[in-house]
């Protein structure tokens, strides 16, 4: 699983090999494979997205540069 994470300053991050995350009021936390962990303060992201890893889910999407 991959999670996407559109920052407010407008920068992209993907966060590969996804085991486990969870979404709190100000907080998404993230456990990758390795077994570290991350925590993204949710007040400085635009949004996020947990991306199965199913080709059929990611066939015809695109990820578009926002215009600001």
């Amino acid at each position: 699983m991959q999670i996407i994470v559109r920052w407010w300053d407008g920068y992209l991050q993907i966060f590969n090999d996804v085991v486990e995350w969870r979404a709190g009021a100000y907080l998404l936390w993230i456990k990758t494979g390795r077994g570290k962990t991350r925590h993204v303060p949710l007040q400085q992201v635009r949004w996020f997205e947990p991306v199965p890893n199913d080709k059929n889910y990611l066939e015809g999407r695109t990820l578009r540069k926002e215009e600001e």
